[in-house]
């Protein structure tokens, strides 16, 4: 997967997502051209995580303004039961965001059945652009595109505390201007804070649990994000027990994970500083690695 580097190719890579859907790729390009409106920001097939492990996917997601849009192709005609409770969870989900909390989460719908025409479809896009203006017309502040993936000189100059997933890094080497570590390398995932400090960056590639994703190491990590499984396909054993070694036992981890994240790029992720859980550990024969804090302080990197 190529690189996302600018607004033009976050763009670019939303409708490249639904090529494959004739019907809704359609109706999402003719929808975002018709809204006109280079700082509402969207986000094609975003995944909502629900109970019980499972995913449901949003054909079109306006995070800014907490309002989805599914598109009904012929498929939809015999799940209309699992189509109202997928609905029920995603609004569910769409309800606990902190940065939407100015409007009550909303999901539209257009029938995209083969049996519709085109006037009938477009007549059905006009309606939610109609729509999706009037909320934008009934925000308190004016659109602003935000982007998660930034730089570390964006990180430092907010002086912020950081968070598990809210901030997003391209490049190893900006993880390491985020610490001061002037790292130019491309390689290296694994440096020392400061030295003596037994506090470590790693920046290691992972899959989620329930996505299949060829990485080395075979490097996992939760859904909720507590807990980094990580093992190797040969010498297992040598690779536990170094591992369970001091100062390695007692090692701190502040992880900024690679992986796909919803919005489907690809970045370096905050995710939080982990401990080694030795018992668990010896008990699976894979370094099980428990998070400890979801938030930094940038004191830290000084």
């Amino acid at each position: 997967m190529s690189k996302i580097t600018d607004r033009k190719d976050y763009i670019l890579h939303q409708f490249r997502r639904t090529w494959n859907k004739k019907s809704e790729n359609y109706c999402i390009e003719r929808i975002y051209n018709k809204i006109d409106n280079p700082d509402l920001k969207f986000v094609t097939q975003q995944m909502f995580r629900r109970k019980e492990n499972k995913i449901a996917l949003a054909d079109l997601y306006f995070p800014q303004l907490n309002l989805s849009v599914e598109i009904d192709e012929d498929h939809h005609k015999s799940q209309e039961e699992l189509d109202k409770e997928r609905t029920a969870d995603i609004l569910k989900k769409m309800r606990s965001l902190e940065n939407v909390a100015e409007f009550e989460p909303e999901e539209l719908r257009i029938n995209a059945e083969s049996s519709q025409t085109l006037e009938s479809l477009n007549a059905q896009i006009d309606k939610v652009v109609e729509l999706i203006k009037e909320r934008i017309n009934k925000l308190t502040k004016p659109l602003e595109w935000e982007d998660i993936i930034i730089t570390a000189d964006q990180v430092k100059a907010e002086g912020k505390d950081i968070f598990d997933g809210k901030i997003a890094l391209r490049t190893i080497q900006e993880v390491s201007e985020l610490f001061d570590k002037g790292y130019h390398g491309t390689q290296r995932c694994y440096f020392e804070k400061s030295k003596g400090s037994n506090i470590w960056i790693w920046c290691p590639k992972l899959k989620l649990e329930d996505v299949i994703q060829r990485v080395p190491y075979n490097n996992e990590i939760s859904l909720d994000g507590n807990t980094i499984y990580e093992s190797t396909k040969e010498n297992t054993n040598k690779f536990v027990e170094a591992v369970l070694q001091k100062p390695q036992a007692d090692q701190k981890r502040i992880v900024f994970p690679y992986y796909k994240m919803e919005s489907g790029e690809m970045a370096y992720v905050f995710k939080g500083i982990y401990v080694l859980d030795s018992e668990k550990t010896r008990e699976i024969q894979k370094r099980v690695w428990v998070r400890e804090a979801k938030c930094i302080s940038l004191n830290l990197s000084k």
